[in-house]
């Protein structure tokens, strides 16, 4: 039996990034296709430094320690598939 793949989805709970949106990325789970369902695991972590920066890339968040800026449902899922498409390669 093959174990499944696991994507970790990290969310910056920083003041800038919660206000900016990553407050609502933290129902990602809702909105996964049922594929990656039992493949990602999604939490929240304390600020990681991006906020120090003047560029507006809030919300922030971590794909299996990769960044990902100004991140949205869409994008997440979007860089999971991706990610599902190359594990199948």
């Amino acid at each position: 039996m093959q174990i499944p793949v696991k994507y970790k989805v990290q969310i910056c709970c920083g003041t800038m990034c919660y206000i900016m949106g990553g407050a609502e990325l933290h129902l990602l789970n809702e909105c996964l296709p049922n594929q990656l369902k039992d493949k990602v695991s999604i939490e929240g972590i304390p600020c990681f430094g991006k906020c120090d920066s003047n560029e507006k890339l809030h919300p922030c968040v971590l794909i299996n320690d990769e960044e990902l800026d100004n991140a949205t449902t869409q994008k997440i899922i979007k860089k999971l598939l991706t990610l599902e498409d190359n594990d199948l390669l």
